[in-house]
């Protein structure tokens, strides 16, 4: 009987505890944070593996730094990998204060324009030509030779006639000189142009100079100062995350929504979001107390289990006397997964909102891909 009693007073608090530890796991993160470090936890998506290695090896491979590689790979975690990748693009972003990091996403389109143009042995963006356009972008001037034209002597000294080739050049690079000169040649005749040029060329071209955190010893290097955890821009729109987070949805305006899908590399694609407003009363009537309306806009994507991947702002005022459609054009750069699209907007004057939730899936096959979806909504 004694022996009864005492399994009876294990047993119950332990299921209290499962019980307790059963509702941590069923609670969603909370959406909406203000934190860029915080409100991106999302390279766990779909039940796949934190695609960490492929980020390193492709996504950033030609604009990281060996101080920032030696970091990362002294990470411990996930959760550690996480901000470092945050991190990584904050200190690059020439508008920490805002949601949208111009930088990163003009840093995908070069890596989807090689793959578009330089793709030959392999993907663009692993071309000679790849990585020159993804670190310094488009050059001022081309010059292209066929196998049958006469060219120059290339800058090593080698006659490449009867081979195809390129000549890029650039008036300026930081950190390289004026008048920089690059000779691509296609040695096998096969489309895989590969840099031709002196040494100490090469070299100036191909440095990485570290970006945000002075660590010069790769070897003993600390990663903690390349997380920066807890940094980033303060939601301006407050009262349009709460409509998002509310259930009921508000129809009040005919809202648009279009998304053009690009892979970028194995597991990121750039998405192009075009959010279209139309409404008749929208813009008020001309007046001089009001001769135009203001509409701010809130974007957010979501993972399918809550963790929110993405945030964007904007306001557009509107003139009384031009047409009554507002649209707003964004592009983000995503890891190939699953997402929930939220958007809401309200006019400034009249107060009158709109609310659009959507779903979409970037998928995470190897070759590039576009597809363009249109989302309608009416009242």
């Amino acid at each position: 009987m004694t022996h009864s009693r005492t399994r009876h007073y294990i047993l119950l608090p332990l299921m209290a505890l499962l019980m307790h530890s059963f509702a941590l796991l069923s609670q969603s993160p909370t959406p909406g944070t203000n934190s860029k470090s915080n409100k991106r936890r999302v390279l766990r998506v779909d039940g796949q593996a934190a695609p960490f290695k492929a980020w390193l090896e492709q996504d950033v491979v030609w604009i990281i730094t060996p101080e920032e590689k030696a970091a990362f790979k002294s990470l411990q975690n996930d959760e550690e990998r996480d901000q470092f990748v945050e991190a990584f693009w904050w200190r690059r972003d020439p508008t920490p204060d805002t949601y949208e990091n111009e930088f990163k996403v003009e840093h995908y389109r070069r890596i989807v324009y090689a793959n578009d143009h330089f793709a030959a042995q392999g993907p663009g963006w692993k071309s000679d030509r790849g990585r020159i356009y993804i670190v310094y972008g488009p050059p001022d001037h081309v010059t292209t030779f066929s196998a049958q034209d006469a060219r120059p002597p290339a800058q090593d000294g080698q006659d490449y006639n009867g081979l195809p080739s390129e000549t890029w050049s650039y008036r300026y690079l930081e950190g390289v000189g004026t008048d920089v000169v690059i000779d691509f040649v296609d040695i096998c005749s096969c489309g895989d142009f590969r840099m031709r040029m002196p040494d100490e060329l090469r070299d100036a071209l191909l440095f990485i100079p570290e970006v945000g955190v002075n660590e010069k010893n790769v070897k003993t290097i600390n990663p903690k100062p390349y997380l920066m955890e807890g940094v980033g821009p303060v939601l301006k729109f407050r009262d349009l995350e709460a409509r998002l987070d509310s259930k009921p949805t508000v129809r009040a305006l005919p809202l648009e929504v279009k998304t053009e899908v690009t892979k970028a590399t194995d597991v990121t694609s750039i998405v192009h979001i075009t959010i279209s407003l139309q409404d008749g009363e929208m813009t008020p009537r001309e007046t001089e107390a009001s001769p135009a309306t203001t509409v701010n806009v809130l974007g957010r994507v979501r993972t399918l289990t809550g963790h929110v991947a993405e945030l964007f702002e904007d306001t557009v005022t509107v003139d009384a006397s031009s047409p009554s459609e507002i649209r707003i054009q964004k592009t983000i750069a995503l890891l190939n997964a699953h997402y929930r699209l939220e958007i809401a907007a309200e006019t400034a004057q009249t107060k009158k909102a709109t609310t659009w939730l959507g779903t979409f899936r970037l998928n995470t096959f190897r070759l590039n891909t576009f597809r363009l979806n249109t989302f309608s909504l009416n009242p």
